[in-house]
């Protein structure tokens, strides 16, 4: 087990193209490393997942789309041209999939450091992403698509050449997803993953310090 109190990087925000800072104003994003290293996730985040099972299931949809973090992230889908009723954001999708009018239990499952990674997103209400770190060519950064960039999206059986104006995440080599929409299959974490990039996105609404403290606590979780 690892001293994660002192060896984790503290979370940094990625570079922003000047055209997506100037299309997308108070949307950042800031990330870390951290080595998968811990035991036992699977209880970890099921702890945490029950911990906040009593607090939601009982909740309509309506008071849900009305926490003023759920509705900050909401803005954001609507910014980049989704509909949030349609297509709701992580937060809103976690604890209406995985929470509301569900037994305990019912949340969803992907893999250990996906699932620990969710937990966490939905204690914090902060929108959290995960990629393996060493899938990824050199830096990731918040940027607007050209058009014609091709995406092959996760759970898709062929890629897309996406249109101009779309808020991407990139690095030095392809477009790795659909910001605050789809990710990428080729980052994708997996059994084999050893060393993932934790992503947690500010918005206007949701402070810098609180994702900051989010990616911390998933980072320490997934560290052990």
């Amino acid at each position: 087990m690892t001293d994660s109190t002192t060896s984790l990087a503290p979370p940094h925000p990625i570079a922003v193209d000047d055209e997506a800072a100037a299309a997308f104003p108070g949307v950042e994003v800031l990330a870390t490393i951290a080595e998968v290293t811990a035991d036992g996730l699977d209880e970890a985040a099921d702890a945490l997942w029950l911990a906040q099972h009593g607090a939601w299931h009982e909740q309509s949809r309506g008071a849900i789309r009305n926490h003023p973090r759920v509705a900050a992230y909401r803005q954001l889908s609507k910014l980049i041209g989704q509909d949030p009723d349609r297509q709701p954001p992580s937060i809103q999708a976690l604890i209406d999939r995985g929470l509301r009018a569900k037994p305990a239990g019912a949340w969803p499952r992907i893999n250990p450091v996906v699932d620990a990674v969710n937990a966490v997103a939905v204690t914090d209400l902060a929108a959290l992403g995960v990629f393996d770190a060493d899938r990824v060519t050199g830096a990731v950064r918040l940027a607007v698509s050209r058009g014609g960039e091709d995406f092959l999206a996760l759970g898709a059986d062929d890629s897309v050449a996406l249109e101009p104006g779309r808020l991407i995440l990139a690095d030095e080599a392809r477009v790795l997803s659909l910001f605050a929409h789809r990710d990428g299959v080729h980052q994708s974490v997996t059994a084999a993953t050893r060393r993932v990039i934790l992503l947690g996105c500010v918005v206007p609404g949701i402070d810098a310090e609180s994702v900051s403290a989010a990616l911390t606590r998933a980072a320490r979780l997934i560290t052990g």
